[in-house]
């Protein structure tokens, strides 16, 4: 853990940390100019570096970018370069000062020292008020942290998903501890244990618990907040010792699409053990399982007559598009009581679902047939209030199905009389149905 920024009594700034990498690969970030501008400065600055030479009496222009739209022209020049050990340089430009950082190899990690000297104790605490140097120190130190983990990566994944609801939501959902541990982990886990932290430097615990009972452990900490655009953090499984068994440094991207969020996830693995391959087998698959929880999760806050639920299924459009229109198939994997269904506009069909002793008769009229693209049907129940639409739309994914399930104005259904039509119920059964429904099915066939 790196410490906070320390403010000695006389004019200095100072902050240490043991970083997970070779004191030769954190030498090369600092001092390679195609490195050190990723990282370079607090969360959300990008940096334009005109030049920067490497040695004693060498410049360092650089322009950073601010978040706000601002720029901010540094130029350093540098006094001291001991290759893997030290450097000093004195900033020249406003607000002066002189940083000494030091490199000190630790086995196979790094302790680093940065020390900024200000000309008076004044100056210091104006620069710390105007500019929050403190907090922009330790932001940039963990950022470092975060780049040395991406560089050193020994596999790497890529995940892009177009979540239903806005990106301020969506964020939220990932720094949120109540919403976290409602959709993190792969379906049927639950997480007993779920604390996080979300500030640079902050930790994660999250113990998740498989169906069958297993506990599967994890930690990290968090590199990087930049609300509502940017979580970089590190997590990384337990063993029963509570060893790593391998680090993920995860990059998550929020950007707005007409009032929806494309979310992008890049984990970049390392440290990785024999004990944790099994884990990173499966990773692809965990991260797209979590990522269709948040989904509905977040989607289903938004409108209290709304269910949404979207898939990606490994099938041709044409076989998802059969399994739901097909009555033979949609038997198997939906309601055996079905007796007659016919993917025609108009078409109306009533089965009746005993629940608890009480019948309850489902009313349904197709309303839109687009072949291989969408159906959508009025969805009643006899002897009861309220009239819901139901839309299963189909986009091809490259070999494979995405389906967007829409269910709306289920509060017509009055569930502060009928309970048994809460919003709740109906995203349980349809989560029930398109995971052990209709995956199984596909993945039988």
């Amino acid at each position: 853990m790196a410490t906070d920024a320390i403010l000695s009594p006389s004019r200095e700034l100072t902050i240490t940390k043991l970083l997970n990498a070779p004191v030769e690969l954190v030498w090369k970030v600092w001092t390679d100019p195609e490195h050190i501008k990723y990282w370079w400065g607090p969360n959300g600055f990008t940096n334009t570096i005109s030049e920067m030479a490497v040695k004693p009496g060498g410049d360092w222009n650089l322009i950073m970018h601010g978040p706000d739209g601002k720029d901010y022209k540094n130029k350093s020049v540098f006094k001291e370069v001991i290759k893997n050990e030290k450097i000093v340089y004195e900033h020249v430009s406003f607000p002066k000062h002189q940083s000494t950082i030091t490199f000190t190899k630790k086995g196979n990690k790094t302790l680093i020292a940065i020390q900024m000297v200000f000309e008076t104790a004044e100056e210091r605490d104006n620069t710390i008020k105007t500019f929050k140097a403190d907090i922009g120190l330790k932001q940039n130190i963990y950022r470092l942290e975060g780049y040395l983990r991406k560089v050193s990566a020994e596999k790497e994944v890529t995940l892009s998903r177009l979540i239903n609801a806005p990106r301020e939501m969506v964020f939220k959902a990932w720094t949120d501890r109540e919403q976290l541990k409602k959709w993190w982990g792969p379906k049927g886990f639950t997480n007993p244990v779920c604390e996080i932290d979300s500030t640079p430097g902050g930790t994660i615990l999250i113990h998740m618990k498989a169906a069958d009972g297993t506990m599967h452990p994890m930690d990290g900490e968090f590199h990087e907040i930049v609300e509502p655009e940017k979580i970089v953090f590190t997590s990384a499984a337990l063993n029963k010792n509570g060893e790593r068994v391998f680090e993920v440094l995860n990059t998550v991207t929020f950007h707005d699409e007409n009032g929806k969020t494309r979310l992008t996830l890049h984990a970049a693995i390392s440290n990785s053990t024999d004990e944790g391959k099994p884990y990173l087998d499966g990773m692809n698959e965990g991260w797209s399982q979590s990522t269709d929880r948040l989904n509905d999760l977040v989607s289903n806050q938004i409108n209290p007559g709304l269910v949404t639920i979207e898939r990606i299924f490994n099938a041709s459009i044409e076989k998802v598009w059969q399994a739901l229109t097909d009555i033979d198939q949609m038997k198997v994997w939906y309601f055996p009581q079905l007796e007659e269904f016919k993917p025609e506009e108009g078409f109306t069909t009533t089965l009746n679902i005993n629940k608890n002793g009480k019948e309850y008769p489902h009313i349904w009229k197709v309303t839109e047939v687009k072949p291989l693209k969408k159906i959508s049907l009025e969805w009643k129940y006899g002897g009861f209030p309220g009239n819901s639409l139901l839309s299963f739309e189909l986009f091809p994914e490259g070999n494979k199905t995405r389906l967007l399930l829409t269910h709306e104005k289920l509060d017509t259904f009055v569930p502060d009389k009928y309970p048994e039509f809460g919003k709740e119920n109906f995203i349980g059964g349809w989560t029930y149905f398109m995971d052990e429904g209709l995956r199984e099915y596909l993945e039988r066939n």
